[in-house]
């Protein structure tokens, strides 16, 4: 009996720590009361994990929480945001600007996937809704007519969250939706980090004509604790710089590819 609560126990700690690592991926720090908040745990619990994760090198504490361990990797990501657009992603935003039409509403979530199309909107009388905040400075400089939801600002994606950026958002019905991605699993179904994110993503499907997920390749076969069911998600169309070599689904485009999630994943046609 005692083994058996052991194995329990390390299991639990294990499942809660890789949802504290993606948490960790999309925010620079987090506060004790978001990790309770988001986890569902206890305070002592999570005081117990996080001193274990800083223990064995994935994470530093500091007075009242967390913050990412300064690796190369972390370094590099922190680092795109004031360097200039690798090539990918400006093959990916340049083939999603390409599918917009005039006098279209159309949503563009944070990252900087979807900031990358920004600069290539040729398409007149645009009027864009967003929770980024560097979108909504590119889309100025464009002027174009954009509208920033509101929220409480998450700073590693420079955007807006919380519920009242996801019941503004409910309000609006879409021509089309441009969504980066946390990744794309084996199935082809989007990944998310957390829950807003995720809620985001599955309001775009529902109110939008059209919803496109833009993503560099690095981003495939990853697993992550949100994500949409590829069933829901079979209309999204996936915009990236490259196949992913597991399906003949993709069509390509002006240096990149786009395919359909249903058909990537086999999916009977409805």
């Amino acid at each position: 009996m005692q083994i058996y609560r052991k194995n329990v126990a390390i299991m639990a700690y294990n499942d809660r720590k890789d949802r504290i690592l993606n948490l960790l991926d999309i925010n620079d720090s987090l506060t004790l009361h978001q990790l309770v908040e988001q986890l569902g745990s206890s305070v002592a619990t999570i005081r117990r994990d996080v001193t274990m994760m800083e223990e064995q090198g994935l994470l530093e504490r500091y007075w009242g929480g967390i913050k990412k361990v300064d690796t190369p990797e972390t370094i590099r990501k922190t680092g795109l945001k004031y360097q200039k657009t690798p090539d990918c992603l400006e093959r990916i935003g340049r083939i999603a600007a390409e599918q917009l039409q005039d006098n279209e509403l159309i949503f563009i979530g944070s990252g900087m996937t979807t900031l990358a199309m920004i600069p290539f909107i040729e398409r007149k009388n645009i009027h864009v809704i967003t929770n980024g905040i560097p979108q909504l400075e590119a889309l100025n400089r464009k002027n174009i007519e954009a509208l920033l939801l509101c929220g409480f600002y998450k700073e590693y994606s420079h955007s807006v969250v919380g519920k009242e950026t996801v019941e503004m958002l409910r309000g609006y019905k879409f021509d089309r939706s441009f969504v980066g991605a946390y990744g794309i699993d084996d199935q082809y179904s989007p990944l998310s980090a957390d829950t807003y994110e995720d809620t985001i993503k599955t309001l775009c499907i529902k109110n939008s004509k059209s919803v496109y997920l833009l993503a560099s390749h690095d981003k495939f076969n990853r697993t992550a604790y949100y994500s949409i069911p590829t069933e829901l998600a079979r209309e999204v169309l996936i915009i990236t710089d490259q196949e992913d070599g597991r399906s003949r689904g993709w069509r390509s485009m002006d240096g990149g590819c786009i395919g359909r999630v249903g058909t990537l994943a086999g999916l009977s046609e409805k």
